[in-house]
């Protein structure tokens, strides 16, 4: 068998797999192998109401894998001479302002590698979206009144709102819309036909619905009343695309900014978009920070990446350009992790033998749970911790997104029992009894929060803050 049949063969294998064990509702693969496409492949459904297939061509909402294409707009203008990366923001946004005067010292390169002090955002108001073409700058001027964390450029922290900045940067220097601006510059150039920052020019038959996690019918997906779009985050946030496509921005990433005989960037520009600017502390292959691109290595190779996730989604983006290696991976439901088998995938085409991905300990113990109770979820953890734990991505702080991830949906009776649980599996774990004192404390029974509080600090003596709760607590009591 040929390397790149048995790879298909194996992708195929580990792919089904993953979807089944994890209950994905749909997920989109494509793979760039020696520059060249070998697959693009659609599994599951782009809604679990009407059940319609998904495939290659079907359309997920990108999240922050966005950024990356502001951050080649951004770039487009520099060579263009039309920016410079070290000159001050209200150079091209004079109306820009923040509540303390250290907003003036902030530069676009700042903006795009996170390190400008900017905060983030906490609420996109995807239940209020906006349409019209005002709403980026509309939302960029209507954050005057919010303060830096900390001097522009003296360290790493995530920011949307730097890209929102970024996007109406793009608007006032180029002319059009931020939307317009990626058409005509990155996604015509690049074959992307179908894909758009810009929902209403997104084919309704192709796209996607976002999924979320609910309890109502069993642990599992529900289609969410709520599509993550607002064009005031446009440019953090709202790309539309299939795999498809991204395979061709992929390649044209690897290929200093070439495809097909066309280019979106100089070679030069990628001097600048992946220098180390700053560390993350994330470790791994995100363990440094370029212009939008996250930098590191896996296994010995170098990598540039970028995730995102946002109501009902989630997608990855990663390129081994020295391999000619690109993943794009994309999903309709936002409580699944895909690092596991994102890498899965790169230890394939990286030569190695991966007989399956290791499924979510937390997902399945779980899903047990709220099917049948806790007390046969606990049995079936033991059978796992004697016979197949190796098969399983063992991780406490799983069982507590999802117990929060529950709270979002308003069941802190079941976010409760999650957390409960877990703390039978993770006896030792402060950070749970951190958790299951909060929601305790939510729901009104302090008697319970003080109790786990107080198992907190027995297992981690130097939180203060914790401290200062209990002390509150116990002068209620």
């Amino acid at each position: 068998m040929e390397i790149k049949e048995k790879i298909i063969s194996d992708l195929d294998r580990i792919i089904n797999e993953y979807v089944d064990g994890e209950f994905v509702p749909g997920l989109s693969v494509g793979v760039v192998y020696n520059n060249e496409v070998i697959y693009t492949k659609g599994f599951g459904v782009k809604n679990v109401d009407t059940k319609e297939p998904t495939d290659e061509n079907s359309l997920f909402h990108m999240a922050s894998v966005s950024k990356t294409f502001v951050a080649t707009g951004i770039m487009q203008l520099v060579e263009k001479d039309k920016i410079n990366l070290d000159e001050c923001l209200i150079e091209y946004l004079p109306y820009f302002k923040l509540k303390d005067k250290r907003y003036k010292k902030i530069t676009i390169r700042q903006l795009l590698c996170h390190i400008s002090g900017m905060p983030d955002e906490d609420d996109y108001e995807w239940d209020k979206p906006q349409y019209d073409e005002e709403a980026l700058e509309r939302y960029v001027r209507s954050i005057s009144e919010r303060e830096l964390m900390w001097e522009p450029g003296e360290k790493f922290a995530y920011s949307n709102i730097a890209y929102e900045i970024l996007g109406n940067v793009i608007e006032k220097v180029s002319g059009m819309s931020f939307e317009q601006y990626m058409k005509e510059n990155i996604l015509d150039v690049l074959q992307m036909k179908e894909s758009n920052f810009l929902k209403l020019l997104v084919s309704k038959e192709l796209l996607t619905s976002p999924h979320i996690l609910d309890i109502k019918n069993g642990y599992g997906a529900t289609v969410s009343k709520v599509f993550p779009y607002n064009r005031a985050h446009g440019s953090s946030s709202t790309l539309c695309s299939n795999v498809v496509e991204m395979c061709n921005y992929a390649i044209a990433n690897m290929n200093e900014g070439r495809f097909e005989g066309k280019k979106i960037l100089e070679p030069k520009s990628y001097e600048e978009l992946w220098g180390e600017y700053a560390s993350t502390d994330w470790g791994g292959y995100t363990s440094e920070i370029g212009l939008a691109w996250f930098l590191g290595e896996y296994k010995g190779n170098k990598v540039r990446s970028h995730s995102g996730m946002d109501t009902g989604f989630r997608s990855n983006l990663i390129i081994l350009p020295e391999r000619g290696i690109g993943v794009v991976l994309m999903t309709n439901s936002d409580y699944i992790g895909t690092k596991i088998l994102c890498t899965s995938i790169l230890d394939i085409l990286l030569g190695e033998e991966i007989d399956y991905v290791k499924t979510s300990l937390a997902a399945s113990i779980v899903r047990t749970m709220f099917n049948s109770n806790s007390e046969v979820a606990l049995e079936e953890y033991n059978k796992i911790k004697q016979n197949s734990i190796e098969k399983y991505l063992v991780y406490e702080e799983e069982f507590n997104a999802i117990a929060y991830n529950l709270l979002e949906r308003k069941r802190i009776k079941e976010a409760i029992e999650v957390l409960k649980l877990s703390i039978k599996i993770f006896k030792e774990s402060a950070n749970l009894y951190d958790s299951l004192g909060e929601m305790y404390l939510l729901q009104g029974n302090k008697k319970l929060a003080l109790e786990n509080y107080k198992r907190y600090v027995d297992l981690n003596p130097n939180n203060e803050e914790v401290k200062k709760i209990i002390n509150e607590l116990s002068i209620t009591q």
